[in-house]
């Protein structure tokens, strides 16, 4: 076999093919492990395959790694024991089938429809990254794989990993080599270049960079269909923001896209809403170009380049040579104030009809006081908001974050109020997201944010979308500090004398909610917040906070969980009644004792350690200390009743509330009052 390439052709094709300074759609890579007598493996892995075969190669990519389990002897692990165990731990699972989207998200083996909808969203959330992979092969013992990454738009800070596999396109048995009945393997590695850690660097906007790895050649897997599969991953998130492979391009391919479908515009100011059309195919190809039109009676235009059609010509082409990018965009002068106008652009290839695309760009101008945004389009939990907030009597508009793309400050800025939903959304809001918000409120914006998981998310050590910075945004954005993931409890009260809460009592369960509250974190404000609801006293469900000019509401649980549309609705009201009050704009100064845990000696432990605290105020006040395992499992109670003001130290000797000493570990000492809490980690030495 004869596929070669060089390092001088493929940098010139990288830099012909991103000369435009814009993220680019992302070739969505799956990352399956299995096993050949794995049952659930036999069913989930056609599912796979069928998904591969619908879509196509720039969209679409397979790695399939087998372990060693439940049969430690399967053919496909004994050939790269050592890289496969890599990923698997680099991922943290323990049971087959399993497979991850881009790094980040599992859809549920074997669900087609969950599988589906997860390659969409990760196609459509674009990359700033641009990989291009050619193989040269020395005969049958080596291949050198030639791996081009540009930077098309400004990648994450911090050092990124390039990953390299060798994988067999499909080995078939004569008959099945393990129990579950598979003759049919697809995908397979075969070798992971140069190991499972990859290859480290940096890269800047604008930067192209060449990676030369020569791989050697079993020649017991040696055979005419493997390929290399190449992907860019943050280690840090787990995401993969780019992949490739040395697979023939078809001879027509196409991608249509644009950063955001959607736009906060004023009447009467023409916007262009710009996309974007990539001919990825080995021939060239003319389009065809047809809008549609849904607005109420304002114009619109079509740009095709430099060129911007008059409102009645709705139908244009345009022909792209291969690897050629055309920017095709939309004119729209709005009329109507408080409305959303659309437009359906649809683009058919000439060379095959099949390849055909339909975006839709929308403009929304001012007049709304409420913008709620729909972190998790994928659950249908956006009614119980604005059925919420139009039951308040503000005037509302929905912003559709998988469908728009994420607005901009300047969106946002047109609102009273913004209230996000992270719903059950995972990551729950990824760093471009938090910056977005760190704008908005530096701009004195307010803000309801609602998602149960939404602080175990960002603060939890175990949590893959978390980490130091992630949990310094939210207790600075907050006011809020996470204290425990799950509550164990969906009864909430408000906060006696409360501008949100007082006088409030309802559950997120049962009733019209939404019944998906299974884990509400469990919240502590800062000294210069308030918990304005709470699961019991000291124990916060709610955070409000005036962050200088700005006010924020936060949920430890998901708006959609309350129970009655009548609970939804005046919860809803009393929270924009205080987001939208100016006449305290500065953080509030504590009322009641501060807290404060000032440590643990020794720590690390064994058997006991003398865990400190601290109450400011001058009146004694209820205290309860106690300890919790990471799960949030209630573990020992050291102290409850009341402390005056000044330092206290309580002394946990290793043992539970039963006097069983307990396994070696990290724990949580939290510590609570009325109007706060603390955590502390312990780690326990055996």
């Amino acid at each position: 076999m004869k596929r070669t390439a060089t390092a001088a052709a493929l940098l010139v094709l990288i830099l012909a093919s991103a000369a435009a300074a814009h993220p680019i759609p992302r070739t969505v890579l799956l990352e399956t492990f299995t096993n050949i007598s794995c049952a659930g493996c036999a069913e989930a892995n056609p599912v796979t395959a069928q998904a591969m075969a619908e879509h196509g190669r720039h969209e679409l990519l397979n790695v399939q790694y087998h372990v060693n389990w439940p049969h430690p002897a399967d053919p496909f692990y004994l050939v790269a024991p050592a890289e496969i165990w890599g990923r698997v731990q680099a991922y943290g699972f323990q049971n087959v089938p399993e497979l991850f989207t881009c790094g980040a998200n599992t859809p549920p083996p074997g669900d087609a429809a969950a599988l589906a909808a997860a390659v969409s969203a990760a196609y459509d959330r674009l990359s700033p990254l641009r990989v291009v992979v050619a193989s040269q092969w020395n005969g049958t013992t080596q291949v050198t794989a030639t791996v081009g990454v540009k930077a098309v738009a400004a990648p994450p800070a911090g050092t990124l990993k390039l990953r390299v596999a060798v994988v067999d396109e499909l080995e078939t048995f004569a008959s099945p080599p393990g129990n579950n009945g598979e003759t049919d393997f697809h995908w397979a590695l075969r070798d992971l270049a140069p190991t499972d850690a990859g290859t480290a660097f940096t890269i800047q906007t604008g930067d192209s960079l060449i990676f030369q790895l020569p791989i050697a050649v079993d020649q017991a897997w040696y055979d005419t269909d493997l390929r290399l599969v190449a992907w860019v991953q943050d280690d840090a998130t787990l995401e993969v923001l780019q992949a490739g492979s040395d697979l023939p391009r078809a001879g027509y391919a196409a991608a249509y896209y644009s950063d955001r479908y959607a736009a906060v515009s004023p009447v009467g100011e023409l916007i262009l809403l710009e996309g974007w059309l990539d001919n990825l195919g080995l021939l060239s190809d003319t389009y065809d170009i047809h809008l549609e039109a849904a607005t109420p009676g304002w114009s619109v235009s079509a740009c095709v380049g430099s060129t911007c059609y008059p409102p009645w010509v709705t139908d244009v082409t345009a022909t792209l040579t291969p690897g050629a990018e055309q920017h095709i965009g939309v004119n729209i002068l709005p009329s109507t104030a408080g409305a959303t106008g659309e437009v359906t652009v649809t683009l058919t290839s000439r060379g095959d009809r099949t390849i055909t695309f339909d975006r839709t760009f929308r403009v929304i101008t001012p007049g709304a006081a409420v913008l709620v945004v729909d972190g998790d389009p994928a659950h249908p939990y956006l009614p119980y908001f604005t059925a919420a907030v139009g039951d308040a009597g503000r005037t509302w508009t929905a912003w559709d974050r998988a469908a728009y793309g994420l607005p901009t400050a300047a969106d946002l800025a047109w609102f009273d109020v913004v209230v996000w939903n992270t719903g059950l959304a995972v990551p729950a809001l990824p760093a471009a997201e938090r910056a977005l918000l760190e704008t908005h409120l530096d701009a004195g914006g307010e803000l309801m944010l609602s998602g149960q998981d939404l602080a175990f998310d960002l603060c939890d050590p175990g949590s893959p979308n978390g980490g130091p910075a992630a949990q310094d945004w939210y207790e600075a954005a907050t006011g809020a500090s996470f204290v425990a993931d799950d509550s164990y409890d969906t009864s909430l009260t408000g906060a006696a004398g409360d501008p949100v809460g007082d006088g409030l009592a309802f559950a997120i369960a049962g009733g019209d909610g939404a019944g998906n509250q299974d884990y509400p974190d469990e919240l502590a404000a800062a000294p210069n917040a308030r918990a304005c609801l709470l699961y019991a006293p000291g124990r916060a469900a709610a955070v409000r906070f005036g962050r200088d000019d700005a006010r924020v509401v936060t949920l430890g649980f998901g708006f959609e969980g309350v129970d009655t549309a009548a609970h939804r609705s005046a919860l809803m009201d009393r929270i924009l009644d205080w987001l939208q009050d100016t006449a305290v704009t500065a953080p509030e100064t504590p009322a009641t004792a501060t807290l404060a845990l000032t440590g643990a000696h020794p720590n690390p432990f064994n058997p006991s350690t003398t865990v400190g605290f601290e109450l400011g105020g001058v009146e004694p006040v209820a205290v309860s200390l106690a300890i919790h395992d990471l799960e949030g499992r209630h573990v020992r109670d050291l102290w409850t009743g009341p402390l005056g003001p000044g330092p206290h130290a309580v002394v946990w000797d290793g043992r539970d509330d039963r006097g069983g000493q307990v396994a070696g570990g990290v724990y949580l000492a939290v510590v609570r009052t009325a109007d706060a809490a603390d955590t502390l980690k312990l780690t326990l030495v055996k």
